[in-house]
């Protein structure tokens, strides 16, 4: 299972897709991020709220 603050690398793994299709939804505020330690995460529940989301598109 993914850890609380999951890198935008693992969450497009974790998706299914492409890293810049990960960005744009980013950008589209359809998934919410933070920062940890200086970095950009985002959050398990996150993902798995978009994911459901977005399964039957």
């Amino acid at each position: 299972m993914l850890r609380q603050g999951t890198s935008l690398v693992q969450a497009a793994r974790f998706l299914g897709m492409d890293q810049s299709s990960l960005y744009m939804a980013l950008q589209k505020g359809q998934i919410p991020t933070h920062k940890s330690n200086g970095r950009t995460v985002v959050s398990q529940g996150a993902l798995l709220d978009y994911r459901a989301r977005t399964r039957h598109l």
